[in-house]
């Protein structure tokens, strides 16, 4: 019987210095970037996008993400949600696309669809910022990003 009690506390102690040592490691935040848009459903109070996000992993291990949720920002205003339950693995230094599904509300949308109408400009800048969570624990590690979508234009005017 003390066998048994010196064996389980002995594996006990190396899982919690496994896990230990995983938590101390610093990890980098992962970048994200909206690598396309897709409408889904156009209804009359909200309306459903699928994003195509680009997961950068800057660090050294693979990360396995578990789950995802984020804001999105539309020229300095809040657009679009979204969550993801989806597993994905990006390799060490290596970048994935995930789609995910983003809801915005009639208003939202229509204030940025008269902004483009108002200023002419073919492209608006965006902030997508949330949480990645991931490892066995699901870890979370924030990211705040931003960029520029370019709007197909109708070259028949």
């Amino acid at each position: 019987m003390k066998k048994l009690t010196f064996c389980v506390c002995i594996l006990f102690l190396a899982f919690g210095l496994a896990g230990c040592t995983w938590m101390g490691t610093s990890m980098e935040r992962p970048r994200i970037n909206i690598a396309n848009v897709t409408p889904m459903e156009i209804k009359l109070f909200e309306q459903l996008f699928d994003l195509e996000l680009r997961i950068q992993n800057p660090n050294d291990s693979a990360l396995a993400i578990n789950g995802l949720s984020f804001e999105l920002e539309i020229n300095d205003k809040s657009f679009a949600s979204g969550l993801s339950d989806q597993t994905i693995t990006v390799g060490r230094f290596n970048s994935e696309i995930i789609h995910v599904k983003a809801i915005t509300s009639l208003w939202s949308f229509l204030r940025q669809i008269a902004e483009v109408q108002k200023t002419g400009i073919p492209r608006v800048a965006y902030r997508i910022k949330g949480a990645i969570y991931a490892g066995p624990s699901s870890i979370k590690l924030r990211f705040d990003d931003a960029g520029e979508i370019q709007i197909p234009v109708d070259a028949k005017k």
